[in-house]
């Protein structure tokens, strides 16, 4: 039997300290989803042609992905718009389902509206930049992702190392380890196409692995799209 590629329905990017890309990995990692430009290759497969159907979700106050959203995504394919992030779930159940994946990017806080988007994903990522003042930050968020599992959210935490630089990676490595938070094993690197993407270019390849693994193989060739595909048959 064929194998289609299944995207978690709920992917949050979020960290409690500012500054650290979060914004640029969810801009990008849309991109590669909705099948811009994508590799040949991801780390479980390839992409169906037309990529899925994404709806990227600015809950910043900032707005810089709704922002680039307004300039840019109708030409990647992606449906980008500004949130409160108050009910987050509530207010979009149903049209969430008209889209095989929802991306959502975070404010840098630790309030209600974050803890409610946090406990309605499947997958939070949190982007970390090799600094010791972003890892010392990861130790609330350590505290927040095990209360949220004692609450009984689902959602599986990674922490992404970004814009990297050639710094030695190993003592910050060990630190989050020590907190009990996972680790992507493969590093976002510093590189002149993350500001060009706010430009409208595309994310780098290096992208790519991480993406991949955004990506599972699923044995029922209709699952991506179905939600999309039954949204457009009931117009």
């Amino acid at each position: 039997m064929s194998k289609a590629l299944v995207v978690p329905r709920r992917i949050a990017f979020w960290h409690r300290k500012g500054g650290t890309g979060k914004t640029s990995l969810a801009i990008g990692c849309a991109v590669r989803l909705a099948g811009g430009s994508a590799p040949d290759t991801y780390a479980e497969g390839r992409l169906p042609a037309r990529g899925a159907r994404v709806l990227l979700l600015d809950t910043d106050p900032q707005g810089t992905a709704a922002a680039w959203g307004e300039r840019f995504a109708d030409r990647f394919g992606i449906a980008a718009r500004a949130d409160s992030g108050l009910a987050l779930w509530r207010d979009w159940a149903e049209r969430a389902n008209c889209f095989d994946a929802v991306l959502v990017d975070c404010p840098p806080t630790v309030s209600t509206e974050v803890m409610e988007i946090l406990a309605g994903v499947d997958r939070l990522l949190v982007p970390t930049r090799p600094a010791w003042p972003d890892v010392w930050a990861l130790e609330s968020v350590a505290d927040l992702v095990a209360d949220l599992h004692r609450q009984g959210a689902r959602l599986a935490a990674s922490v992404v190392f970004n814009q990297v630089g050639g710094e030695a990676l190993a003592p910050f490595a060990a630190a989050i380890a020590d907190l009990g938070l996972d680790l992507f094993p493969d590093a976002i690197p510093r590189e002149d196409a993350w500001p060009a993407l706010f430009g409208g270019g595309e994310p780098p390849d290096s992208l790519a692995p991480l993406v991949g693994q955004l990506v599972r193989s699923s044995g029922n060739p209709n699952d991506l799209n179905r939600s999309a595909r039954s949204c457009r048959e009931d117009r």
